[in-house]
């Protein structure tokens, strides 16, 4: 009987060999990256949704997709997707808050485009049963931001189904704008202005905003949501631009800052053109090398001091304000260099050019020409920095 004992054991290794390539219970939960991961409350819209691709990783493969949004308050343990599918239920509230929902989307409209990325709409109101969903994802009450679990499972059983992927998706009020202050900036930005409004808060990111496209930087968000900070960035002067930000409940412009479609409370935002020149005084009879710091600089194409009267850009040294038929200045500042758009560097002939001593102002123009065409001071690109030129 001995001498059979081998055999057995071979035999009883070789089954625990084979019991160890049975398949898993359940394939492991892969983490669903979103194209987007907020969106505004009642607002519906499309989400690709998409796992890293691997040769062994295939959680869409040979199933029809099924995708809830789970409500995941996060203050609460249950943040995390049920291992199966849940029954649908609607929304509920307490007070001003979600205490409980599950919303289905219909598998027909879940998309599988390959065995790692679907396509699927986020429920907006009696979609797809309008008699448990009537208000679609949405926030309750007084809320301004709530989370949700987006769950991906193979089937809708909430007995058999397996989880195969899942992320998070945040639904928010859409952002208003009630107040900017000061509503002005000098070209070279740097300005601190306070906006306030509702539905600032960020979920993931730092909200953005800019102002006629320059990026206000430093954003920093009250903890309501009702307010933020910000610095202004250089832009070229100009009247009549409006604050745009990009909130997780959507974007909001001043033109429209209550988002209604009536622009009658539109909040305007002006780029003075104020620049700063260094040095800012110089002794008459002598040559001075300006540096000048404003916005705007980098487009214009600067005459290299052959013609006062070209089309060219220029920078004049003018008593009073500019104006291209009667007021010229007394002296060119010829450009040397065009650092960057926010400064330029020019030298200045106080010397083959006498200049009475006096203050004046350095006035940039992208046009110089005398053209009848040009309206007075339409080609001012940055004014208004004092230039006195005086024994030191």
């Amino acid at each position: 009987m001995t001498r059979f004992r081998p055999i057995l054991a071979v035999i009883a290794v070789t089954v625990l060999v084979l019991a160890g390539f049975s398949a898993p219970a359940s394939a492991a939960v892969v983490a669903l990256n979103l194209s987007k991961t907020f969106g505004t409350s009642g607002e519906g819209g499309t989400i690709v949704g998409w796992v890293t691709p691997s040769t062994t990783v295939t959680p869409f493969a040979g199933v029809t997709p099924v995708v809830q949004f789970q409500f995941s308050p996060t203050t609460a343990s249950n943040t995390t997707c049920s291992d199966r599918a849940k029954a649908q239920t609607a929304i509920a509230a307490s007070g001003s808050t979600s205490t409980a929902g599950v919303l289905t989307v219909d598998p027909a409209q879940v998309k599988r485009v390959t065995n790692w990325k679907i396509v699927f709409p986020v429920p907006t109101a009696g979609y797809p049963d309008p008699a448990i969903n009537t208000l679609g994802l949405v926030l309750a009450g007084t809320q301004t931001q709530s989370r949700w679990l987006v769950c991906v499972y193979d089937s809708t059983s909430t007995t058999t189904s397996t989880l195969l992927a899942s992320s998070s998706y945040t639904i928010a009020i859409k952002p208003t704008i009630t107040s900017i202050s000061p509503t002005n900036s000098p070209a070279a930005g740097g300005q601190a202005i306070t906006v306030n409004g509702t539905g600032l808060a960020p979920v993931t990111g730092a909200i953005t905003a800019t102002i006629g496209g320059a990026a206000l930087t430093n954003i920093k968000v009250s903890s309501s949501g009702t307010s933020f900070t910000a610095t202004t960035g250089a832009r070229a002067p100009a009247t009549g631009q409006y604050l745009t930000v990009v909130a997780p409940g959507g974007t909001v412009t001043s033109q429209d800052p209550n988002g209604d479609g009536n622009t009658a409370d539109a909040i305007p935002f002006t780029y003075s053109n104020a620049i700063t020149v260094a040095p800012s005084t110089a002794p008459s009879g002598a040559p001075a090398t300006l540096s000048i710091t404003g916005a705007g600089f980098s487009g214009i194409t600067f005459d290299p001091g052959v013609n006062a009267t070209s089309s060219l850009g220029h920078v004049f040294l003018v008593i009073g304000a500019y104006d291209p038929q009667t007021n010229r200045g007394v002296a060119e500042c010829v450009v040397a260099m065009v650092v960057s758009d926010t400064e330029l560097v020019c030298d200045l002939d106080l010397l083959g050019t006498p200049v009475p001593d006096g203050a004046y102002i350095v006035t940039v123009v992208a046009n110089g020409s005398t053209g009848a065409g040009l309206a007075a001071g339409a080609s001012i690109i940055s004014s208004g920095s004092v230039f006195v030129v005086a024994p030191y």
